[in-house]
């Protein structure tokens, strides 16, 4: 791969990407420049995630800020940290309710892929990914909050990180069309699907550089998993 030497001005630490294709995957180009540094680093997340289950699957959807809220709070990452935290905290609680009840629990550990952007009347958004091991979660579930299912756990994660009842923020998440992604090891085709959809991520442009936040997050490696990728890599 030949690396793009053009630089994103608001950010000289970042190249710019142009080409339909990434590491052999392709990418949403057409509608308009990428973040190379980005694309390597959802490559490298998800990577890093089938080396650790045969099969994964990545869960996309949307979450808003509303327009009443405190602008304060959106001078740092801890809105969307505390998302994260929340979401972690239910899984383990899911978890923990199934393997009571004697049920076979798998490994979730939860990865993620978050971008942080600006629409053009100025609402803030996070478009987000979680990768978590097939055989433990494989389908966000039935749109209904008071089902225990991932969608339910979503918006009461949401509705934690801006102090709000999950009832009162059914606008400000979003599941798209075809929300999740099946991703087997060694299936290529699969690899792909997940991987142009989330070079979204990745565009140049909604998002806001140097206001001391970060526009993009991305999953590392924990140091046991470090451990278990050089055994497997």
């Amino acid at each position: 791969m030949t690396h793009s030497m053009k630089r994103n001005p608001s950010n000289t630490n970042q190249h710019i990407y142009s080409e339909p294709y990434f590491l052999g995957s392709p990418v949403i180009y057409h509608r308009g420049d990428l973040i190379e540094n980005y694309l390597l680093r959802i490559h490298e997340c998800l990577t890093q995630a089938l080396a650790l289950h045969a099969r994964i699957c990545v869960m996309r959807f949307d979450l808003y800020v509303p327009e009443h809220f405190f602008q304060g709070a959106l001078q740092d990452n801890s809105l969307i940290s505390k998302f994260f935290s929340s979401l972690q905290a239910k899984i383990d609680h899911a978890q923990a309710q199934s393997r009571k009840a004697g049920h076979r629990v798998h490994d979730a550990d939860l990865r993620k892929i978050w971008t942080r952007e600006i629409s053009e009347n100025g609402r803030v958004h996070f478009h987000v990914a979680i990768i978590v091991n097939h055989d433990a979660f494989a389908f966000i579930g039935r749109f209904d909050l008071d089902s225990n299912n991932m969608y339910a756990r979503i918006h009461e994660a949401w509705a934690s990180a801006l102090s709000m009842y999950p009832i009162d923020i059914k606008g400000y998440v979003h599941i798209p069309d075809q929300p999740t992604y099946l991703v087997i090891r060694g299936e290529e085709a699969s690899f792909n699907d997940a991987f142009y959809r989330m070079s979204y991520f990745a565009k140049l442009k909604t998002k806001q550089y140097q206001k001391g936040f970060h526009t993009f997050g991305c999953s590392r490696p924990r140091r046991r998993e470090q451990d278990q990728l050089g055994q497997l890599l």
